[in-house]
């Protein structure tokens, strides 16, 4: 497991230093094998939701050193989601995927939420963005961004989802147990 550090509005890990300021947050990506892809992605996923209420905006990015500077959103990270909350989830779900951005996961940990209730999201290193109108890749990660925002759901408002999201729910997880048997033989054929 990766080592965090936090001192004064500083994270820190073996692949990224995280300084966080009243106003920014300063994201140095540290070299590591997919560093530069980690900081691209971010990077275009930014500019793609610029101006997007929810996301934090792209202030700069240096191509050189990995480094992006975006504007901090106020609030803290929620321990759960209110039936609101899960309804502002599915706004900013369908508002990014519209914008050509899906996300591998959708963790709590990268949601914040401010003083109002409303909820915002961070953190766009692991996505997969959308480069063709109508492309399979695409409509797999639409997918799998989709999956992750219904079991985020189901974990914190059940009684939100529909019996068409129930049924996909249970149909994603019984595919994703059979697939994450698999990744030893994956892992044992890569080697």
């Amino acid at each position: 497991m990766t080592e965090k550090v936090i001192i004064d509005g500083i994270y820190e890990t073996s692949k990224m230093r995280v300084e966080i300021t009243d106003t920014q947050v300063i994201k140095t990506f540290k070299q590591s094998s997919h560093s530069k892809k980690r900081y691209l992605r971010e990077k275009s996923s930014l500019q793609m939701l610029s101006g997007k209420s929810g996301f934090p905006e792209l202030i700069s990015a240096n191509d050189d050193t990995k480094q992006i500077v975006m504007s901090k959103l106020p609030g803290t990270r929620p321990e759960s989601l209110s039936a609101v909350q899960a309804l502002q989830l599915r706004t900013l779900v369908d508002s990014m995927l519209l914008s050509g951005i899906a996300r591998h996961a959708i963790p709590i940990r990268d949601l914040i939420v401010d003083d109002n209730g409303t909820l915002h999201m961070v953190d766009f290193e692991r996505v997969s963005i959308k480069s063709f109108a109508s492309t399979p890749f695409w409509y797999v990660a639409k997918w799998v961004s989709l999956y992750h925002l219904i079991r985020l759901i189901n974990q914190f408002q059940p009684d939100s989802l529909t019996v068409k999201e129930k049924k996909l729910l249970n149909i994603a997880n019984t595919i994703r147990n059979v697939l994450q048997k698999l990744k030893p033989l994956r892992d044992k054929i890569f080697k």
